[in-house]
């Protein structure tokens, strides 16, 4: 037992660890026990900077939103001074859950059970002093810290999180030219995946299986090119190409499809294929420009491809973004929430149409997905045994299954070092 909400052994989970090989995939526990399900949640997601959504999802006074994840809930919600704030879901009474939706607009905060009143600053407005004999001051919403990296959310659930500053400093410098702050939601699909979410961000780490299962994917990008001797010199072309032109336009270099920035977390700009400025079906924009790429046209900004460990991924072209967020489910299911977003002053119909903005992102997701379930399924049977990785393509795997290892030992000891960052070479996706 651990002291925690979840329930698992850390001498167990230690010597799982400690038996790692150092190479290759994991052993079938990590991707099917329970109760390396319940020692993640613990040590990794309550304990790491999650992504929740963008800041433009609840952008009026008393908009808000939850999302949930484990025995968690969080309210995020912009305050009548228009700060943002989060806060636990759980009333200071009796413990129900305040919001039950997952987005809406209010003056304040009623518990559905006895009607307790919380300000959208989390403060309890219910009178208790003479009845409860405690001061509302002393009841109002459990706080949640709450970081806003350039429109993008991310919270801490746990008492210890880790550092943070050096993510959001060095995202957030990438990531102020897109413009998320001036975004609005275009469309958001749920999918529920039958797979362990660290298989899910494995097969987002790499891009030895695009030519297989990414056909649009692979024709607007130099991911699976840069390792054909034949295709490589015009990879290498692209690359000086794209890194005069983003520092013409105040983007800094090109940078290889997969250089992480951080042990945990990286913001790429990489250029696209000749011809394409954004990733569509065509490579042809399908909605107006965004931030700062707004004031000039003529240049393609290529696409900005940022990673966070362990739930978040986004590639932002200059007129559009699609970022994913994972929530873990159990030890065999996690949930991914792909999102669209655009100009907020874009119309629908008549500056973009979602039948031209969604399918390069919704049909490469949607071949990841059926991959990871197969993934799963596989490994669900008692002779998988974990095979090598390559040297070459997998290498951004291989740092994501060391990161995750160290994670999860870190708070007895502290057997795995974080990854430096990778070289040039690697291969991956980065969605």
């Amino acid at each position: 037992m651990t002291g925690s909400v979840y329930d698992y052994d850390p001498e167990r989970i230690e010597a799982l660890c400690g038996a790692y090989r150092g190479a290759g995939p994991l052993t079938r526990p990590f991707y099917t026990s329970p109760e390396i399900h319940n020692a993640d949640m613990d040590r990794i997601w309550r304990r790491h900077w999650l992504y929740a959504g963008h800041a433009c999802l609840i952008p009026r006074p008393g908009d808000w939103m939850t999302w949930a994840i484990g025995f968690d809930s969080v309210i995020l919600a912009r305050g009548k001074d228009g700060e943002l704030r989060a806060f636990h879901n759980t009333c200071r009474h009796r413990g129900a859950r305040v919001c039950r939706e997952e987005q809406g607009h209010a003056r304040a905060f009623v518990c559905p059970y006895h009607a307790w009143t919380y300000d959208l600053d989390g403060r309890l407005k219910t009178a208790t002093e003479r009845e409860f004999g405690v001061h509302p001051s002393r009841l109002g919403l459990h706080p949640v810290p709450l970081k806003n990296v350039a429109g993008l959310l991310f919270v801490a659930l746990g008492d210890d999180p880790v550092s943070f500053d050096r993510v959001a400093a060095e995202v957030g410098d990438e990531m102020k030219h897109q413009g998320l702050e001036d975004a609005k939601l275009a469309k958001s699909v749920r999918y529920t995946v039958k797979a362990n979410w660290k298989l899910v961000f494995e097969n987002n780490r790499e891009c030895y299986h695009c030519n297989t299962a990414h056909p649009e994917y692979v024709r607007g990008t130099y991911d699976t090119a840069r390792f054909s001797p034949q295709t490589m010199p015009e990879v290498e072309r692209a690359e000086k190409l794209a890194s005069e032109r983003f520092a013409r336009m105040g983007l800094g270099d090109a940078m290889a499809s997969s250089e992480m920035t951080g042990a945990y977390w990286r913001a790429a700009r990489t250029p696209l294929v000749e011809g394409w400025v954004t990733q569509s079906l065509d490579g042809k924009r399908v909605a107006p420009l965004m931030g700062t790429f707004r004031a000039r046209n003529e240049w393609s900004a290529g696409t900005l491809r940022s990673t966070i460990f362990p739930n978040f991924w986004q590639h932002a072209s200059d007129d559009h973004a699609v970022a994913t967020r994972l929530t873990p489910i159990d030890a065999t299911t996690c949930q991914a929430d792909v999102t669209w977003f655009v100009h907020k002053d874009a119309v629908e119909g008549k500056d973009y149409d979602l039948a031209k903005l969604m399918p390069f992102w919704q049909r490469t997701s949607e071949q990841d997905w059926e991959i990871c379930e197969a993934n799963q399924a596989g490994i669900l049977s008692p002779r998988y045994e974990p095979g090598p990785y390559s040297s070459v393509r997998e290498t951004n795997v291989q740092h994501f299954v060391d990161w995750y290892l160290g994670a999860l030992v870190s708070r007895f000891r502290r057997s795995y070092p974080l990854p430096r960052a990778l070289p040039r070479t690697s291969e991956s996706k980065g969605h």
